[in-house]
Order: structure tokens, then C-alpha cells, then sequence
């Protein structure tokens, strides 16, 4: 897993603005059908509150957490009940280690300086038969097999010119993540994908709706190549 060094980029990036929101869009559909009605999840780098929203409409019982105020001050606009919310920088510090249905780290664990710590911690706060659902850029995304054929990037290790200006450190693999799961006793028991991305950002921005929102649903049947893979741990 290839590093490199980050800086904190929340004051600049809209994640509700961005196309990126499509995989939280995307994320929260994959999640959501994992998730009773009373369930407790601790939604870990939850920014803005979009996929927040998602699992109230769920029925599900939250305790929201993110380092950066402004994010947590929109989700708190939004008015959300059952939603406990947590102003927390995760590569420091976790929250109280209170047991959990689900624990989510979407977007996350690519971002984290030491990620088996941080699998460690997301499972201690797990009840037993808890979940752990975690996504990270897929580096076998269509968009990047596309881009090393053409040359403008390396490798498929290789951290893009995008992913470095958004806090993206590695490139993990969901063998990377079932790997760290199982040093945390979790146990894999789910492996899918969220959005099939043949193009950059800039150009997927400019499709239709009605375009993306079939490239999501064709993600579930080429996860090998979709933008994100999405592992389910569970703690035994």
C-alpha cells in the first residue's frame, strides 16, 4: 500500500457539492438493507449528515461523529431524530467504547495514518454479531484501468492527483481490509462494490442523473471494477 502525505481538505470540499456524492448515495443504498429498525450505528466521518439522513429513514438510532464543525453543524441543520452528534478528529481519538450494531467507516480507512489501529478500535466498539461496514476507492476501478492504459496514471497502487487533494494516503484493496479485519477478530461476510465509474470526476459530473443512477445499479454486478468496494465484517 503505497503512502503519501495529507492535509486536511475540509475546509474546501463541499461533500454534498461535489459528484462525489453519488458514492455516498450509493454507500448508504448498499448499507441501509443491513439495518433493523432500532438498531444503534455509529456512523464514523459522517460529514454533512446525507448518508445520516438515509439510516433515520431507516429507523436507525445514530451517534454521528467528524472533526470538522462546519460539516457537523449542516447535519445538525437538518433536524434528525434518534441522531447523537460527536465532534471528533478519528486519527487521535474514538468515542466511549459503547457497544454498537453497526459501525460504519465509509470514505475513511484510506485516509486514517494507522488504519489496523483504527479496525482495532471500530471493533471494540461493536457488540457481539455486530457489524463493520467499511468502503475505500476501489484501485481497480474502470476509471483506472482506463487511466493506466492511457498513461496518466502509474499504477493501479498509485494515489491520483484527486485523491491527494482530498486526503486519500493509500490505494487498499478489500483483501487489505479483510486482512486488517481479521487481525481485529471480524470476520468477512460481505464483499460488494458502489458505482461502476468509467470516467474522471469532471466527466461523470456531466452525465445525467438517470445515467449515474444506472451505473450504480450495475455496480452490484461488477463490484471487481466498481469506484468503491464495500467489505462487511462481523464480530464474532
Amino acid at each position: 500500500m503505497a503512502t503519501v502525505e495529507v492535509r486536511d481538505y475540509t475546509r474546501t470540499y463541499d461533500p454534498e457539492g461535489d459528484f462525489d456524492r453519488w458514492y455516498t448515495v450509493g454507500t448508504g443504498r448498499a448499507i441501509v438493507p443491513w439495518v433493523r429498525p432500532g438498531d444503534h450505528v455509529l456512523e464514523l466521518g459522517c460529514a454533512t449528515g446525507l448518508m445520516t439522513a438515509m439510516l433515520v429513514d431507516a429507523g436507525a438510532r445514530i451517534t454521528a461523529v467528524d472533526r470538522a464543525g462546519h460539516y457537523l453543524d449542516r447535519l445538525e441543520a437538518r433536524g434528525l431524530p434518534g441522531v447523537d452528534v460527536v465532534r471528533a478528529d478519528l486519527a487521535e481519538a474514538f468515542p466511549p467504547p459503547v457497544a454498537h450494531d453497526h459501525v460504519l467507516a465509509t470514505s475513511l480507512l484510506h485516509q486514517i495514518p494507522d488504519p489496523a489501529a483504527f479496525v482495532a478500535a471500530a471493533a471494540e466498539r461493536l457488540r457481539p454479531g455486530g457489524l463493520l461496514h467499511v468502503t475505500v476507492p476501489n484501485p481497480r476501478s474502470l476509471h483506472r484501468l482506463v487511466a493506466v492504459d492511457e498513461g496518466t496514471l502509474g499504477s493501479l497502487g498509485e494515489v491520483s492527483a484527486l485523491g491527494r487533494e482530498t486526503d486519500v494516503s493509500r490505494m487498499m484493496d478489500p483483501e487489505d481490509v479483510v486482512a486488517l479485519g481479521a487481525r481485529a477478530g471480524l470476520r468477512p461476510v460481505h464483499r460488494g462494490g458502489v458505482l461502476l465509474k468509467p470516467l474522471p470526476n469532471a466527466q461523470m459530473a456531466e452525465l445525467p442523473d438517470a445515467v449515474i443512477e444506472r451505473l450504480l445499479a450495475a455496480a452490484l454486478h461488477t463490484p471487481d471494477v466498481a469506484a468503491m468496494s464495500h467489505v462487511v465484517l462481523r464480530r464474532a
